[in-house]
């Protein structure tokens, strides 16, 4: 408790030393520290309301740079001109003395000789949990060695702790604030920070990466040397290459920009839509352009999962904003736990329809990943609809990658990117193998129960015959009933029958991957039309039946 006090005076000094008094007011309640406080206020030049942010998010230390990050990458919901300074957290954090780290190098590696030819001592990236040095090991190869700053979990622990409360006092003072779920947005932040501190957990997930993305020669993620890993260090393959919002350096490295942003897109909607298993932090300094030309990922520690059952919806989410389709917007938000009160549901269509497809109408690079996709969770927080935290993270990280990939490419489209590849893993799904199985099992196992509705209307009635019920029915009624039974019954499986053929020819049709000559055409054509027309009588029997034949006596 004395750490957490301690802590809150010390974000009040640097709120009020650098002009945010409000935020001072808010952690000082009582007004005890105020008057000191505003008199120690020295922020009198002519730095913009921007810079002093980021100089305090700065000073405040790793928990509020990690935050300043993320929001850097946010170019839809933060002025450009704070973007701008957000961006600058990414490179100038203050590095560690190496020798606070060695004590942490030895307890994995023992003696720094015994195991590195050479180990540079100056780092060469330094990041709000730790920094990165490079090395060559014994055997030549070239490595680089991630190291946590010392003490940095119980310093953002505390942190945490005091972001949480403070998101639950802005809520209280500000009802509105509410409908952005502030308090889950900060818990899920608080979960990424807790995942980002392990390291062995980041290694893990890099080899899951790696293993994900194994046939694809254009995505690649760092090898872990485990033998030199742990909690708080790994040691992994070294990347020579450049950020990839670095679009001078990539040309300069032969490579044409453009080529990285669609790369990227369809990178993270592999690891979302088909993989279910995506980094939710892919601000640019974590993603680089080697040498070589591949697109490659570091700093893997924050990653969400999303299962089987609900990724499916999620696609037909994301597939529902491309087409602007709103009903399938609104209908897969309700199946994502989303309430909508139906008093304010025209609105909301409205509203939905002129944000998606007057963007896509217009065109326009930046209003489609902008004013088109973030459009779709602020419109419901105007209506006070509170949004899953893990809809939020997903729409908010291809926010993120639509804003670096129109810095690579100032006309890449959302709308034209994301249609065919969802339209594609669509198809894949209801076309699989495993899902034509799945869909055969079902289909027999629902014409086994029919099958079996003869037989047990047959024996309930004989049931009924025979006294064994409170029922009085007269042979002549049992044997009336029992044959309409088995004629509805016979009507029901002609039908299953015929929808079972023309769904069977279909999905063949367009699963199966042979020449299409003129004899295959013919016979798919033939068998199509055949299943078509059993179809159509079974559904002319159904519809009109014989009349003139009675199934009782008058």
């Amino acid at each position: 408790m004395g750490a957490r006090l301690k802590r809150y005076s010390q974000i009040a000094d640097v709120m009020v030393k650098y002009g945010f008094g409000i935020i001072a007011d808010e952690l000082d309640p009582d007004g005890r520290r105020r008057k000191k406080l505003f008199k120690n206020d020295t922020m009198t030049d002519n730095r913009s309301v921007y810079e002093r942010m980021r100089l305090a998010l700065e000073e405040l230390g790793p928990t509020a740079v990690k935050f300043g990050q993320m929001a850097a990458s946010d170019n839809e919901r933060i002025p450009p001109e704070l973007a701008v300074e957000l961006r600058k957290l990414h490179d100038n954090v203050m590095p560690v003395p190496f020798e606070d780290l060695r004590p942490t190098i030895e307890e994995y590696c023992g003696n720094i000789d015994d195991v590195f030819e050479y180990f540079e001592e100056t780092p060469i990236a330094a990041a709000s949990i730790g920094q990165v040095h490079r090395g060559i090991l014994k055997d030549g190869t070239i490595v680089a060695i991630k190291i946590q700053r010392p003490n940095i979990t119980e310093k953002i622990e505390t942190d945490t702790l005091i972001i949480e409360n403070m998101a639950s006092r802005f809520e209280k003072i500000n009802p509105a604030l509410r409908a952005y779920n502030l308090t889950g947005l900060i818990a899920d932040f608080t979960e990424m920070m807790k995942r980002e501190l392990d390291y062995v957990a980041e290694g893990k997930n890099a080899d899951i990466f790696r293993k994900n993305f194994a046939g694809d020669p254009d995505i690649c993620f760092p090898k872990i040397y485990w033998e030199y890993s742990g909690s708080k260090m790994l040691v992994m393959e070294y990347v020579e290459g450049v950020r990839v919002d670095d679009v001078e350096s990539i040309k300069i490295l032969g490579y044409e920009p453009k080529r990285y942003a669609a790369l990227g897109f369809r990178a993270y909607l592999k690891m979302i839509f088909e993989d279910g298993f995506f980094h939710i932090d892919p601000h640019p300094g974590n993603i680089f352009v080697n040498t070589d030309g591949k697109m490659t990922f570091i700093d893997l520690g924050a990653i969400a999962v999303i299962r089987p059952e609900r990724r499916h919806t999620f696609i037909k989410l994301l597939l529902a904003i491309v087409n602007s389709d709103v009903d399938a917007i609104i209908e897969n938000f309700q199946k994502l736990g989303v309430r909508i009160d139906p008093d304010d549901m025209d609105e909301i269509k409205d509203g939905l329809y002129y944000a998606l497809f007057g963007a896509e109408s217009a065109n326009v690079a930046a209003v489609d990943s902008g004013a088109s996709l973030a459009a779709v969770p602020d419109l419901l927080n105007q209506y006070g609809i509170q949004i899953p935290r893990t809809l939020m993270a997903l729409l908010k990280v291809i926010v993120m990658i639509l804003g670096v990939g129109q810095k690579l490419d100032p006309n890449f489209n959302f709308y034209d990117n994301a249609r065919p590849y969802l339209t594609q893993i669509v198809k894949q799904q209801y076309f699989s193998p495993k899902n034509l199985k799945r869909t055969t099992h079902v289909m027999m196992e629902s014409l086994d129960s029919i099958m079996k509705l003869p037989k047990i209307f047959n024996n309930t009635l004989n049931k009924w015959a025979n006294g064994k019920f409170q029922l009085e029915i007269v042979a002549k009624d049992v044997d009336r009933l029992s044959t309409t039974v088995e004629k509805a019954t016979d009507r029901i499986i002609m039908g299953l029958l015929a929808a079972s053929l023309v769904i069977g020819t279909s999905i063949v049709m367009y699963s199966i991957d042979i020449p299409y000559t003129a004899n295959v055409i013919i016979l798919m054509v033939l068998a199509y039309f055949g299943a078509f027309t059993f179809a159509i009588v079974t559904l002319v029997r159904l519809l009109y039946p014989n009349k003139k034949k009675r199934y009782y006596d008058d």
